[in-house]
This record gives C-alpha cells, sequence and structure tokens, in this order.
C-alpha cells in the first residue's frame, strides 16, 4: 500500500469552526485541532500535536450509489488492503443526517492505530470523514472526534 493510500486512512475532516468551507458541508473543528492548509486530497484536514489526523473528502456520487453500496465498496478495499474490521455503526448527526461509521485497527511500524470511516451520502456527493492515529493518541482525542461527527452537515 502507498503513502496516500495510508494518509487516506488516517484522517477524518472538520469545517472551520461551524463554518462551512465551501466544499458543501459544515463541521466544527474539534478542541485540540488545527487546520493544514494547501491539501490538494481533501475538502479539509486537521491534526493534533500528537499525530491524529481528520479529514473530509467529498467525491461525486457516481456511479450514482446509496450508503450500503458506498459503505459495501469502502470497506472491501480497506479489507483487501489488510485494515481489520472491528466495528461498523449507524450514525445520524444532530442536523438529521444518516450515515455508517466503520471502524479499523491496524498495526503500523509495530504500534496499534485506530482509523475510523464515517460515510454520508446525498443525490450528488459522498462525504467520507475520515480519521486515525496511534491507539493511545487516538483515545485521547476520540470524545471530541465524535463531537464533530455528531455536527457534521452535508451539503
Amino acid at each position: 500500500m502507498n503513502h496516500k493510500a495510508s494518509l487516506l486512512l488516517f484522517c477524518l475532516a472538520a469545517s472551520l469552526v461551524g463554518i462551512g468551507c465551501g466544499h458543501g458541508f459544515k463541521l466544527v473543528t474539534p478542541d485540540g485541532f488545527v487546520e493544514l492548509e494547501d491539501q490538494e486530497e481533501y475538502a479539509y484536514r486537521a491534526t493534533t500535536a500528537q499525530g491524529v489526523v481528520m479529514s473530509v473528502r467529498v467525491e461525486p456520487n457516481r456511479p450514482r450509489g446509496n450508503l450500503s453500496f458506498w459503505t459495501d465498496a469502502i470497506d472491501l478495499k480497506l479489507r483487501n488492503i489488510g485494515y481489520t474490521a472491528a466495528e461498523a455503526r449507524d450514525v445520524k448527526t444532530k442536523s438529521g443526517a444518516v450515515g455508517k461509521q466503520l471502524r479499523y485497527t491496524r498495526t503500523i511500524y509495530d504500534r496499534p492505530h485506530i482509523f475510523w470511516l464515517t460515510v454520508f451520502v446525498t443525490d450528488a456527493d459522498v462525504f467520507v470523514l475520515e480519521t486515525g492515529g496511534d491507539a493511545r493518541e487516538f483515545d485521547k482525542a476520540k470524545d471530541e472526534i465524535g463531537k464533530a461527527i455528531e455536527g457534521f452537515v452535508p451539503g
């Protein structure tokens, strides 16, 4: 697996303090995270000082699929490249958006890592909120990450 594929799974996303950043979504940046600038592969990306990374990818819903299709496609790809599925759960945000969260583990450089991918689908777009990092550091940030996901508003 290449470095870019690893980074894809190392992330989830946030927009600036509740303000959409022009990419068709709104998400409050969690406390303890800072925005990374000039992120060509992401609509938004942020990190903690300890390396827990969050991002949002927005892709056209083409071919037009529903939430089940896109989560199945993502899950199959991740399992095929060595991620271990830990859990899948339904998600509903405060705005009423319905999504699916896929949780994975993987050992990187002999250290356990945690990855959450939360998928939301509209007629026009697929939003993948990605977050991940070293398990010890991720555990410290997971409550703030959960709050950010609960506040997500897809465009």
